[in-house]
């Protein structure tokens, strides 16, 4: 224990020793190519970790990350020793050279057991070759989800215009058969056809519906989207409703977006009607729209007044078709909702909310600012060429 404490009192003390020069008989050739060797080393030595501490700080996400930093400093300690084998020239720190060649040892150790340690790990790392051979099948995965998508989104808008045509013929002969036989027409009669007629109509709503449901995220061309140009044209479209509802709205300032301005107009716009809609009876609507920056995307919230909803539907009314209450009610196709989550999941941003029964319903949004969706990679022109 005494000759340790020595050690490390005299950790620096050179005077045990001479120089290097003066120990044996170097001639300058002999003794400079053993230096300059060392510093060469040292260099090189000291290059490596600099270069991994370079490559771990821009390389985020890097796996076994210790085993990188141990390695580095396996190596910085490696080039120390050079260092100081070539200062010994000068300066005899023998004491000092132990130690750190000793720290050398202890940190290779741990190199070599943190490298056993991960080695299953490290084997199972995907190399760049079949990186590229994953992106080319996940690339054709897309372009084939993205053709099939296309394909749905034709039959929806053929379909929809197939059962158009018939819908208006059957409101168009019922209209005609009452303008000619009106005057004939007993009470019951008269409230089949307006039946008839009302069914036709919400019949037609549902196929319009249907059909911007299956346009969602369907374009790709993103313009810049002034949320507060769009949200004031919604609530000037809906000036009566806001009016018959006595509603007050507070609308706080709303960034710009690159996106399909259809889209956000999808989901702003029933957000907002639903807070019109679902109101209490003889309480007059208050609605909030507000926007939050986090930074890689805008959080949006949009508050009321109404009916609320109970926990147990808060996945439920995401749901296409899925109504918590009857048509006399509260009218309506059951999709605004779905459309709503349809393109916030398309953008890459979440939907969900917090309500309490009779007193109000909060809906957040999240959306990022840079939008990328399936179809923006099913686009994409080339990949790095896979080798065989």
């Amino acid at each position: 224990m005494d000759q340790i404490l020595d050690f490390f009192r005299r950790l620096t003390d050179t005077s045990d020793w001479p120089a290097r020069w003066f120990c044996g008989r170097w001639s300058d050739f002999h003794g400079w190519l053993y230096i300059v060797s060392d510093l060469t080393i040292w260099l090189a030595y000291m290059a490596i970790p600099l270069i991994l501490i370079r490559f771990i700080i821009l390389k985020k996400g890097i796996p076994l990350p210790s085993v990188f930093l141990l390695f580095g400093t396996f190596i910085m300690l490696c080039g120390a020793t050079h260092l100081l084998d070539a200062l010994m020239f000068w300066w005899p720190a023998y004491r000092l050279a132990a130690l750190v060649k000793l720290l050398t040892g202890v940190v290779s150790v741990a190199t070599v057991i943190a490298l056993v340690r991960y080695f299953n790990e490290a084997i199972g790392l995907r190399t760049s070759r079949e990186f590229e051979r994953e992106l080319l099948f996940r690339q054709q995965a897309v372009q084939e989800l993205s053709r099939s998508n296309q394909e749905l989104q034709q039959f929806a808008y053929v379909a929809s215009h197939d059962l158009q045509s018939p819908l208006k013929t059957i409101v168009n002969y019922l209209t005609l058969f009452e303008s000619k036989y009106g005057e004939q027409l007993d009470t019951d009669a008269r409230r089949m056809i307006d039946t008839s007629t009302a069914a036709a109509d919400r019949m037609r709503t549902l196929i319009n519906d249907l059909l911007d449901f299956s346009r969602v995220g369907s374009v790709v061309e993103y313009k810049p989207v002034d949320l507060n140009e769009l949200v004031a044209e919604i609530l000037n479209e809906h000036q009566e409703d806001i009016r018959l509802s006595d509603a007050t709205i507070e609308l706080g300032p709303l960034p710009t977006l690159m996106a399909h301005r259809t889209d956000l107009k999808q989901v702003f716009q029933n957000l907002i009607t639903n807070g019109l809609k679902y109101r209490r009876t003889d309480v007059a609507v208050r609605l909030s729209i507000q926007a939050v920056d986090e930074g890689s995307a805008h959080r949006f919230v949009i508050a009321d007044n109404g009916i609320g909803i109970e926990p147990q539907h808060y996945d439920r009314i995401f749901q296409i078709f899925q109504r918590l209450h009857g048509r006399s009610t509260y009218p309506g196709t059951g999709i605004g909702l779905a459309t709503c989550k349809k393109v916030i999941d398309i953008y890459g941003g979440k939907i969900w909310l917090d309500s309490m029964p009779g007193a109000g319903t909060t809906f957040y949004l999240t959306i990022p600012k840079k939008i990328k969706t399936v179809q923006h990679y099913a686009q994409t022109d080339s990949l790095h060429s896979v080798s065989r």
